[in-house]
């Protein structure tokens, strides 16, 4: 496993991780802090899940370059989808425990096929490893097809925005159309089917990585001043903030220590995305009664949600069905990682 990619799938969880904090944070006192800045960050950090969706393809294409492997769909289903259904599952139960509605059947399929929880995010990487699979099974050039993708996602972000009764009252599930995530898959291809060549370029002008950085977030901020102020991944304004990082992460990765708490949210970081809901969702109260103070209970609440899910996910590895809950997570010495990313 190259290092980087560990970095940057540390990076995504962990900001996402702290945007569903502030959710919640902002959920319980009723009111979100009325600076500027809080606003800029919360959406800003929207940026984690495209990048951890652009991660699994730039995987997949750096890897399987002429035809997918024997044994591509079986590890996926198992290791990824089920963990995605239990997950699922577990929250409408937890729904149901609190609300007491007898609505359990329809919350469970409300997770799976509306995306109703936070593993929403799975939905769409089984689209697009599907995408993935189909291109190489056809052999569909990249100079035409790549370019396609681009293009049906922009028409697909258009479509949405027109003042139609369809498109309005579906909006949470036209997030799920593998349509909308198609320029991603084409930025993640491109990176993955070169990723030596853009390594060593990203890593000669890191500097300018910065800037790239620096500049898309300035272009995001005008955004926001502009009054497009929405907190949801599927923004296009945020395409060039995770490009930005995706090479920023990529040029500064190599030069940092691989030190054991990279490896280890990364192995457990498929899993933190499933159950960190739910951590939050029995945590945060007594955070927010205990600590008056946002700058103190937001890092204390992320970093009690991050170890009680990391234990909670190794508890449930030691036992031998653990793999259809939390997916198959390998260790070795400086390997580490979560199937997500096979």
């Amino acid at each position: 496993m190259i290092k980087e990619w560990d970095m940057l799938r540390v990076v995504a969880c962990l900001s996402i991780l702290l945007l569903h904090v502030s959710s919640w944070i902002i959920s319980t006192v009723g009111k979100a802090p009325e600076h500027e800045l809080y606003m800029f960050l919360r959406v800003s950090l929207c940026f984690a899940t495209p990048t951890f969706i652009v991660l699994s393809i730039l995987i997949l294409a750096n890897r399987y370059r002429e035809q997918v492997p024997t044994g591509y769909w079986s590890s996926r289903l198992q290791f990824i989808f089920v963990p995605f259904l239990v997950w699922a599952f577990v929250d409408a139960l937890i729904v149901e425990s609190i609300y007491r509605k007898g609505l359990l059947v329809e919350k469970y399929i409300e997770n799976v096929l509306f995306g109703g929880f936070t593993g929403w995010f799975v939905i769409i990487i089984m689209q697009l490893y599907v995408i993935f699979a189909l291109m190489k099974h056809f052999k569909w050039s990249p100079a035409w097809f790549l370019p396609m993708c681009v293009l049906v996602s922009l028409i697909h972000h258009t479509v949405i925005l027109l003042p139609y009764p369809l498109f309005e009252d579906n909006i949470h599930i036209m997030r799920l159309f593998f349509t909308g995530w198609l320029g991603y898959f084409a930025l993640a291809y491109l990176i993955g089917m070169y990723y030596s060549q853009i390594a060593v370029f990203a890593k000669r002008y890191r500097i300018a990585t910065i800037f790239l950085v620096l500049l898309s977030g300035v272009y995001l901020y005008i955004r926001i001043q502009l009054g497009h102020t929405e907190v949801y991944s599927r923004r296009l304004d945020l395409i060039p903030l995770v490009t930005s990082i995706v090479l920023f992460v990529i040029a500064w990765g190599q030069s940092i220590p691989y030190v054991a708490p990279i490896r280890i949210i990364s192995k457990y970081s498929f899993v933190i995305y499933l159950i960190h809901w739910q951590v939050l969702r029995f945590s945060t109260d007594w955070f927010v009664e205990h600590f008056d103070n946002t700058l103190v209970r937001v890092p204390l609440l992320v970093l009690w949600t991050l170890c009680v899910s990391i234990i909670l996910t190794k508890f449930i590895s030691m036992f031998p069905f653990s793999k259809w809950i939390v997916g198959k997570i390998k260790s070795t010495d400086n390997k580490t990682k979560a199937t997500i990313s096979d």
